[in-house]
């Protein structure tokens, strides 16, 4: 972490705002109560500020702050990257699809979806493989609909329905991609919890 993001990170924590607010509220004091003229105030208001936010960075409540800083704002960011995956799984739940191997492909993604969001709510670090396979299988899914409405117009328009053998081709393609999403979210899956079984064995043998 370079001393930049340091800096932003505390002047951002409690204990970072807390210090700028005090020294804030002493120049408008010294400004209003003791008639110190702003000219004067303005410049050792910044050394103060600049002084303190020094002395943070180097002081053991300041690291704490910055430390805790970065979670929280790494919280922030996995949360709102977890809500788009538990909207792309919604969205894929609520297809209306007919049965077949598009349909059936869909419904294990889903539920393999569900154990990875349900994984990160119990501890687990979120997998951006994991997250990549789930929301490329989304955009397979809407490239897929997106095919199969143009074959339909093009059938009526033509006075004729889909070209069975054509629909049965893309079926087939999109349901083997959709399969590979499945699989490697289920091998990621696989992974951690072979690596959690790990480290809760190193834990015991300690």
């Amino acid at each position: 972490m370079d001393m930049k993001n340091v800096l932003v990170r505390l002047l951002k924590s409690p204990l970072g705002l807390s210090v700028m607010g005090l020294n804030t509220l002493g120049a408008v004091l010294a400004v209003l109560l003791g008639h110190v003229p702003v000219i004067i105030v303005l410049p050792v208001f910044c050394i103060m500020s600049l002084v303190d936010i020094l002395v943070l960075v180097q002081s053991p409540a300041g690291a704490t702050s910055v430390v805790q800083e970065s979670d929280r704002e790494r919280n922030e960011r996995d949360a709102r990257i977890l809500g788009g995956i538990a909207a792309a799984r919604k969205r894929l739940s609520l297809l209306r699809m007919p049965d077949g191997p598009v349909k059936a492909a869909i419904d294990k993604l889903v539920y393999v979806g569900g154990l990875y969001l349900e994984a990160t709510v119990k501890g687990h670090d979120r997998d951006p493989l994991v997250e990549d396979a789930i929301l490329s299988a989304l955009e397979i899914v809407d490239e897929y609909l997106h095919r199969l409405e143009a074959m339909k117009t093009e059938g009526r328009l033509a006075g004729q329905g889909i070209d069975p053998k054509t629909e049965d081709d893309l079926n087939s393609h999109t349901a083997a991609i959709l399969e590979q999403s499945v699989a490697e979210v289920q091998r990621r899956l696989g992974l951690q919890l072979e690596a959690q079984q790990s480290i809760a064995s190193g834990e015991l043998l300690s």
